[in-house]
């Protein structure tokens, strides 16, 4: 078996966890595979190659559109891929990721570009769509409930292997950085998926960067701590704030609120800081913690 390949459990011989590229380092993610149904296919080309030489890959299913997920799509031309209803679009239509990334006609547009280019993404047509709880059933021996965990991207599902326990959190990934930089990503939303998987009772757990988790107390603290990172960030971004003169969302361009440090693509990530800083300001408006004035925020 390729050292990739990984038996996760010795009584479920069927499912492995499948490392990705770089230890699942953006641009590439890891997945999870149960009998011919795989979990993402951002692994690398080269890795989702051999893994098809190996193993009959006859289902997808995609835990949400983001690039970093998706973009072995194109290789697997006869296998039927499924998503949650509101990423399908997306999935669908690859050149409007830019728009949802909030990088059109921005300087980052170009390097974006090519990033996109480089990862060859396809359009994908969708099988079919998945709710929240429902079950696939995957042979006579394995069932998959989609867990519906929206806030990193509308459609973000989570998934649970009823009979041995063990999910797949896509990028719910308990890392140390937290991403919410799309259009449609929503803070509130983030925070209730992270509590919604806390009621889940898995025994072993798999992300999209992370890697594998085991043990029920081990995860649960993982994903409290996962979700402090972004209360870290809510009282970094209100110390800025006063009950008078207004902050303005540009008044905190390239301040390394959420970003510790920039890298070569340094234009993008100032355009995703600030986007993730307003996800912020957004929750904040709903708890009645701010309020506008000026077009600018204030603390209530």
């Amino acid at each position: 078996m390729e050292e990739f390949v990984q038996h996760i459990s010795e009584e479920f011989k069927n499912i492995f966890f499948i490392k990705g590229a770089n230890n699942g380092r953006y641009p590439f993610s890891h997945s999870l595979l149960i009998d011919d149904f795989l979990i993402d296919t951002g692994i690398s080309s080269r890795l989702l190659r051999k893994l098809k030489r190996n193993f009959q890959l006859k289902n997808i299913l995609l835990s949400h559109w983001h690039e970093d997920h998706i973009s072995g799509n194109r290789l697997l031309p006869s296998a039927k891929f499924y998503i949650h209803t509101n990423d399908k679009m997306l999935v669908q239509n690859v050149d409007r990721f830019d728009e949802f990334y909030g990088v059109s006609n921005t300087p980052a547009a170009n390097e974006f570009e090519w990033l996109m280019d480089s990862l060859k993404l396809i359009n994908t047509k969708i099988e079919r769509v998945y709710k929240d709880k429902e079950t696939v059933s995957v042979g006579d021996d394995y069932q998959i409930e989609i867990i519906h965990t929206p806030g990193h991207t509308a459609g973000h599902c989570a998934f649970i292997e009823l009979n041995s326990k063990i999910a797949f959190l896509a990028d719910i990934d308990l890392t140390k950085f937290v991403f919410y930089a799309g259009n449609d990503s929503n803070l509130i939303q983030f925070e209730e998926s992270i509590e919604k998987l806390k009621q889940i009772d898995m025994e072993i757990a798999v992300t999209g960067h992370r890697g594998v988790i085991r043990g029920e107390k081990n995860i649960k603290k993982e994903l409290d701590d996962y979700k402090s990172i972004i209360h870290k960030r809510d009282e970094r971004v209100l110390s800025y704030l006063s009950n008078s003169k207004p902050i303005f969302l540009d008044d905190l361009k390239g301040k390394n609120l959420i970003y510790k440090y920039y890298s070569e693509f340094k234009q993008y990530e100032i355009i995703a800081e600030l986007i993730m800083i307003q996800k912020h300001f957004d929750k904040f408006l709903e708890k009645k913690l701010v309020i506008t004035k000026n077009n600018g925020f204030i603390l209530n």
